[in-house]
């Protein structure tokens, strides 16, 4: 055997040194100058030949490698969103239930390096999955043909059953009550042959009853209710037929209608508003949400106290999580994930007005200095409202592609159903902000920033690369004067990245003046630009501090929560502002970042919220932060 595989081995050499030996005997037997050539002219086109197909299996290798390579990235890549999305709808936990052992423990090192990016925000507590899912019963033809059928037959039977539920284990039997429970739900359906006494069907029960009449003892009667009756124009007399669960209409809310109980919690995004005007104000004032809410301001008594702050009010009345706030004077503007924006009097601590329902959240608010206009954003319309008619006139209607509608194009008072579809050409606007002039807006449309002129409603420019990726899109964006009188812009994106723009005029493409580096491990969520410095934070914890001079980092506080944080803002004596921070957890931190280079923590304020922090802006003495709880709170300053 030894031999046969030493023999192998040697086969190719002995193949090359026999073709060189071929080749010189050919070359020694060449008489004449034209036959050389000839053999020479076939060698090089021999060797073109080897070499282009060595030059092709190469090519297609290095293809497969950056294929895989490629194929490796995508995967991770959708795996991070996968895991975003997750952790948005509190479900990490259960997954990881619900996930085998051993495909967990699959991930390669290189899968595991590109996870260092995903948001921390994973870890955070979530509610533990129900061991069964299950789903209401259906009656089936037969069930509903012969009712009286069935439920002789589970009289006929009653031993039978009770030795299959002694047979089962307590896991059969918890899940039989679950199911029984959802079954008995007072949206199911039924039918009965007459208002007089019959046996009822079983829907997953035993001998359910579903029409008022004698029960199945036979001893004991039940007085028989009478089929009501409705009086018609003319005087005629009908019965209604009995033994017809009322089906709700589809503008029949939910949680008020007879699905309140069999469908907790669900949302009317799936109904269509009726053309009436009364059904069109209820759902008006209801704000599309699922439960209604009386709009004020409420003091609070024996609030959260510290050195700093002292929460004095709670602003209530959207139905579901507040996402935006701004302030003036004596003015506040609330945008929420009810679909609604509300406009409140400060001094006098109630609601002016609601500015219509949106095509879904409105997840930005802000006012317009020097002017009386307020904006709300949703989707990719930017609307304008007038607050000095008691109506809240709706002016114009501000698209992220740059087309400008007027405001009656939009009716109001109509509540459509939510919607989550954009249209082509159209971007979802995740970030805004108006110029300290209130001559500019600035608008987010994917990875670039239009730029608006408000005198006269119309797109002047854009800020172009504001993220590194034409895929990625601009997720904060905030605007300052410089001391020259210039507007400057800072934007944070998606892939990690900010950058200054000098915007001047606002005219044409405006190519971004300085990137800060290095960028952060994670979505940029709030830039905020105070006395000389940039603020920055992201999902990574993290929050960064960049001198506006040079461009350069002056210092990283690790971990700087222990959720990753939603928003930035300065508090107090101008020149000597206090950073604040604010978490999903709900948490609020206070910064010294003027006494030095470093940032000094000088007070928290644990769970000021029972829900995540989304945004906050602030005055000379209060400071108000929008929650997920649905509400805003009022914070006084303690600082003289």
């Amino acid at each position: 055997m030894g031999d046969i595989s030493s023999n192998a081995e040697n086969e190719p050499e002995l193949d090359v040194g026999l073709k060189k030996q071929t080749i010189k005997q050919l070359f020694d037997g060449c008489d004449t100058l034209s036959e050389a050539r000839y053999l020479l002219q076939h060698l090089f086109d021999l060797c073109i030949d080897k070499a282009v197909l060595a030059a092709k299996v190469e090519a297609e290798f290095k293809e497969c490698a950056a294929r895989i390579e490629q194929l490796e990235q995508q995967s991770s890549l959708k795996e991070q969103l996968l895991t975003s999305i997750i952790e948005d709808k509190n479900l990490v936990d259960e997954l990881d239930g619900l996930v085998p052992t051993d495909l967990r423990k699959s991930r390669t090192s290189s899968q595991s390096s590109l996870l260092r990016s995903v948001s921390p925000s994973v870890v955070e507590d979530s509610h533990t999955l129900q061991n069964y899912k299950v789903r209401r019963h259906t009656a089936t033809q037969e069930e509903l043909l012969f009712a009286s059928a069935n439920a002789s037959d589970a009289n006929a039977n009653p031993t039978s059953e009770a030795t299959a539920d002694a047979g089962d284990s307590d896991e059969k039997k918890d899940k039989k009550k679950r199911i029984a429970f959802v079954s008995t739900s007072p949206a199911s359906t039924s039918f009965a042959n007459g208002p007089t006494s019959s046996p009822s069907f079983s829907r997953n029960t035993r001998l359910r009853s579903t029409v008022g009449g004698v029960s199945n003892n036979n001893n004991v009667r039940k007085p028989v209710v009478q089929p009501p009756t409705i009086v018609n124009g003319n005087g005629k007399v009908s019965t209604v037929r009995k033994g017809l669960s009322r089906l709700p209409s589809v503008n029949e809310d939910p949680e008020y209608g007879v699905f309140a109980k069999s469908f907790p919690g669900r949302s009317r995004s799936n109904l269509t508003a009726s053309s009436s005007p009364s059904s069109a104000a209820l759902l008006n004032a209801r704000g599309s949400t699922s439960t209604k809410k009386q709009s004020r301001i409420l003091p609070v008594k024996d609030g959260m106290r510290g050195s700093i702050l002292t929460r004095t009010h709670t602003l209530e009345g959207h139905g579901r999580g507040v996402l935006s706030v701004d302030v003036t004077d004596s003015l506040m503007v609330t945008g929420s994930k009810d679909r609604t924006a509300k406009l409140w009097d400060i001094e006098a601590c109630r609601e002016i007005r609601t500015l219509g329902v949106h095509p879904n959240n409105v997840h930005l608010v802000k006012f317009v200095p020097y002017s009386n206009y307020v904006f709300t954003f949703s989707m990719y319309e930017a609307r304008a409202w007038d607050y000095r008619s008691p109506d809240c006139i709706c002016v114009k209607v501000l698209n992220s592609s740059g087309q400008v509608n007027d405001g009656d194009s939009i009716d109001v008072s109509q509540v459509m159903p939510r919607q989550n579809t954009i249209p082509f050409l159209e971007t979802v606007i995740t970030a805004a902000d108006v110029d300290p002039t209130g001559r500019h807006l600035f608008t987010s449309f994917a990875a670039y920033v239009r730029v608006w002129n408000l005198s006269e409603w119309k797109p002047l420019g854009r800020l172009n690369a504001a993220s590194h990726s034409p895929k990625s899109e601009v997720s904060c964006l905030r605007t300052t004067l410089s001391p020259e009188g210039s507007i400057l812009a800072y934007t944070g994106s998606r892939d990690h990245y900010v950058k200054e723009y000098d915007v001047g005029f606002g005219t044409g493409v405006i190519e971004s003046k300085c990137e800060f580096t290095p960028p952060h491990y994670d979505n940029v969520t709030a830039v905020l630009p105070l006395n000389g410095h940039l603020y920055t934070a992201s999902k990574d914890l993290n929050i960064m501090k960049f001198s506006l001079k040079d461009g350069k980092r002056e210092h990283l506080e690790l971990r700087a929560h222990q959720q990753y944080i939603q928003s930035l803002t300065g508090f107090g004596p101008k020149g000597k502002e206090l950073l604040v921070s604010a978490c999903k957890d709900g948490t609020l931190r206070f910064w010294d970042v003027a006494s030095s280079n470093r940032m000094k923590l000088v007070e928290e304020y644990s769970k000021a919220h029972q829900d995540g922090i989304n945004s906050m802006c602030s005055t000379k003495s209060m400071l108000f932060t929008a929650s997920g709880d649905s509400t805003v709170g009022f914070w006084k300053s303690n600082i003289e």
